[in-house]
């Protein structure tokens, strides 16, 4: 790599004026001051001849100093040259600013898996405006990454990369990869870096996805029968597969399903559903309080603290209605 080649040539650099300043002092009988001027002087080729060699030793010193300085700034130069044009450098610089931008995040989800589903879980993660750190081992995949988009190089199965990623302060985690093997050694091992972590994984096979409960998944999912089910059901039912689309992705509408949780505190305890349906326009399709699911709640249904809402409303409707929602 180009700026390793830098900064090697820095070192020997900084060691050509320690040992030219050192000689100097001893050889020359020079303040560290005028020996270091000295070598500067001489490194450089300025000569202002107000310091000049006076022992044969000095000039010796001084005959070895000058082609060495020259040779190790050309070379330098060629390689600070090379670096630019071949875009190693700010490739370099690039990847030690998507490193600390990594390290400052919270609460931020990882996709382990750019492949075609790590793909379609980016796109409706981005554009929920949730912070994303990719996961991939393919060099050419990350390279086709929009741009700006936070991610770590590597096999998810490593802690190092995990780490890297951010694991012990992220949210979620997704793992996509085609190898349920690969899916339940990282979900095991995400669950114990961070304990806390909600876990989604991708399983292939339906004997799998148990093993990845076992493993700490809070979450399974299987593509092909997801895929298959809705296949089957837009051939006889077209029209409610179109709805439920719309409503969990938001496709063509600015309508989609969110979640609401009332903090304690809020405004909106012991308000019932038809209250807040009326003044927030919002369907309440549910509410989970504790471990009960109220599916289609009736409208004299008062609501509590702790009341996860699952809703469907416009974007607007829902910031007002989570406005209201907390304890502010």
């Amino acid at each position: 790599m180009g700026y390793k080649k830098i900064f090697l040539s820095l070192i020997l650099l900084h060691t050509i004026l320690f040992i030219g300043t050192s000689g100097y002092m001893v050889m020359e009988d020079l303040s560290i001051f005028e020996a270091l001027w000295l070598t500067i002087v001489s490194v450089l080729t300025i000569g202002y001849g107000d310091l000049v060699p006076q022992t044969t030793g000095g000039k010796w010193l001084t005959l070895i100093i000058i082609p060495l300085a020259i040779g190790l700034a050309t070379y330098m130069l060629a390689q600070f040259a090379g670096a630019i044009i071949s875009g190693k450098l700010s490739n370099e610089m690039r990847r030690r600013k998507m490193t600390r931008d990594i390290e400052h995040l919270h609460d931020h989800v990882i996709i382990c898996g750019y492949g075609r589903v790590g793909q379609q879980v980016y796109q409706q993660l981005n554009k929920e405006d949730k912070s994303i750190v990719i996961i991939d081992y393919d060099e050419a995949t990350i390279e086709h990454l929009p741009e700006n988009v936070l991610h770590v190089l590597g096999n998810a199965t490593v802690d190092e990369i995990l780490k890297k990623a951010g694991i012990e302060r992220a949210k979620g985690i997704i793992i996509t990869l085609p190898s349920d093997a690969d899916n339940v050694f990282i979900t095991l091992t995400a669950k114990g870096m961070n304990s806390d972590l909600y876990a989604i994984a991708r399983a292939e096979r339906d004997q799998s996805a148990q093993k990845m409960y076992r493993a700490g998944a809070d979450y399974v999912t299987n593509t092909s029968n997801i895929g298959g089910r809705q296949m089957a059901t837009a051939m006889t039912k077209p029209m409610s597969v179109d709805y439920m689309e719309t409503i969990l992705y938001g496709l063509d509408t600015e309508d989609h399903i969110e979640e609401v949780l009332i903090e304690e505190g809020s405004s909106l305890i012991d308000r019932t559903v038809k209250e807040v349906r009326d003044k927030y326009r919002v369907t309440i399709f549910a509410i989970k309080r504790d471990e009960e699911v109220i599916s289609n709640p009736e409208d004299s249904t008062d609501l509590k603290a702790d009341d996860l809402l699952i809703v469907f409303a416009s974007d607007k409707q829902i910031h007002r209605l989570r406005t209201h929602s907390t304890n502010k």
